[in-house]
């Protein structure tokens, strides 16, 4: 079974996204910050990594760096990127999607992350 791991700050848009995708029948697991996901990544092998980029540790590593470099997992990213220039500090090579959060509905974040798995599971 394919696993996401969803990641980021903000626990209701967490539990959604996870309902949302787990409804799907993907596995999903969760980690608030970015040392957790690096953590969680090793042991758990993800298909997928969608990540809120207002995370809060990300300005202290650069987890798409981290994740391309142990097990270059794809990545979606959800964020504003005019109301947060993180992004603009990390790497963002290796990443599959960026999504704007403010323009993107669940649904929208549920076809990216069929179409990254299915695609992955082709290889």
């Amino acid at each position: 079974m394919s696993k996401v791991l969803i990641v980021g700050p903000d626990r209701a848009t967490i539990k959604l996204y996870q309902a949302a995708i787990s409804f799907q029948g993907l596995e999903t697991i969760t980690a608030p910050s970015a040392q957790e996901a690096i953590e969680m990544v090793s042991e758990h092998k993800p298909s997928l990594i969608l990540l809120d980029i207002t995370t809060p540790d990300l300005k202290d590593i650069n987890l798409i760096k981290a994740i391309q470099e142990k097990d270059n997992v794809p990545l979606i990213i959800v964020a504003d990127i005019k109301k947060n220039h993180a992004l603009s500090e990390h790497s963002i090579e290796g990443v599959c999607e960026y999504l704007p959060k403010s323009e993107t509905s669940v649904g929208d974040i549920i076809k990216e992350v069929r179409k990254v798995i299915g695609e992955g599971e082709k290889k």
